[in-house]
């Protein structure tokens, strides 16, 4: 039985559970939230992931007469794919006098379990930051990481899944170009013969935002929408009310930067982009979600080697645990995350680009 409260929130359970919560933070990463709210679950057996790409047939079936044989129907086209699996590893040495002198954050005295959970928080926060990194990779077709790409990191890999691309008719960043009366029409129309599918989710980065702000026909919409949802105290989950459900499409952004130590503000979602994607129901039919076998200790540190495979316990996707320092004394935090987005069916996924590529900045 755990003798302070401070030995219950270093548990493997408490943990790992706050580096999920802290993880999921789906205002402002909705490409993860999607994934690992929607997605269908893969759960690897190893250390990559192999998963079927599927393509659905869009033709339809022949009408035959009552006495007539019935006729033969191809099987679904599948072709096999696997890839490592990104692993994020982190640690953090947390000095006994960092714990119990120093105040804890938004506090006029010392609390060893506040700085405790800030300190894990900023942990999740860069776990979470590579998880969106590669899950808006996984939805733009091509996930790619190298140190270039990921700062720090000793893996290099890419997988590909060659999604299609579309470039709107019209400049969005026209003020008067009819967003909402024609291109969304002839957006959803391109998906609908693309995929076979109903478009209906559509995810972009605050550029794309912006051009909505500033579109002349979309402005009188939404003075008239934004009341009633805001009436109706509409959650954002990664959404902005103000654009839910305008052209029949859900309307996500993503922020799709990252700041490295030293550096300047890094894009990895390109400006003036959007992914469009089926409805909830569909996308477990369109998007995996891998997690893999990640281990933690599931007891003391120290015993004999009879008990060693006793002392390791099984966790999937996230992780995290602590362990004893001794010089200095302190506490020494772990925690990590081993898996990757993927695309089942490329052909549900359009990647537009919503300006002409001479007009972006």
């Amino acid at each position: 039985m755990s003798a302070t409260a401070l030995d219950d929130l270093l548990s493997v359970e408490t943990l790992t559970g706050l580096v999920r919560r802290f993880s999921d933070q789906s205002d402002n990463r909705s490409c993860t939230h999607l994934f690992a709210t929607r997605a269908r679950p893969i759960l690897p057996p190893g250390i990559s992931v192999a998963w079927e790409q599927i393509e659905f047939s869009r033709h339809m079936a022949p009408i035959s007469s009552l006495d007539s044989p019935h006729r033969e129907a191809r099987r679904l086209g599948r072709s096999k794919k696997s890839s490592v699996m990104a692993t994020v590893k982190l640690y953090k040495d947390l000095p006994a006098p960092h714990l119990f002198l120093n105040r804890a954050p938004g506090e006029d005295t010392s609390d060893a379990e506040a700085i405790l959970s800030a300190e894990l928080e900023d942990m999740a926060n860069l776990i979470a930051n590579a998880k969106e990194f590669l899950a808006c990779g996984a939805l733009l077709g091509r996930i790619e990481v190298s140190p270039q790409t990921v700062p720090g990191s000793e893996l290099s890999f890419q997988v590909d899944w060659q999604v299609p691309t579309h470039q709107t008719s019209a400049d969005w960043g026209n003020p008067k170009t009819p967003i909402r009366s024609k291109q969304v029409r002839e957006l959803k129309r391109v998906y609908k013969d693309q995929s076979g599918l109903r478009a209906a989710s559509l995810i972009a980065d605050a550029g794309v935002e912006g051009h909505l702000v500033e579109n002349e026909q979309i402005t009188k919409f939404s003075a008239q929408a934004v009341p009633y949802q805001l009436l109706q105290n509409a959650p954002l989950q990664g959404t902005a009310p103000q654009w839910e459900g305008m052209g029949g499409l859900s309307w996500r952004f993503t922020d799709g930067t990252y700041k490295p130590e030293g550096g300047n503000v890094t894009r990895y979602w390109p400006e003036d982009e959007a992914v469009i994607l089926p409805g909830d129901a569909r996308l477990s039919q369109v998007l995996g979600w891998a997690e893999g076998k990640v281990f933690a200790p599931a007891g003391p540190m120290f015993a004999g080697a009879a008990a060693a495979a006793g002392l390791v316990r099984e966790l999937r996707g996230t992780y995290a645990y602590a362990e004893l320092c001794t010089n200095p004394i302190g506490i020494r935090v772990y925690a990590g995350w081993h898996g990757l987005p993927v695309v089942l069916n490329p052909n549900a996924v359009l990647r537009v680009r919503v300006r002409p590529p001479s007009t972006t900045p």
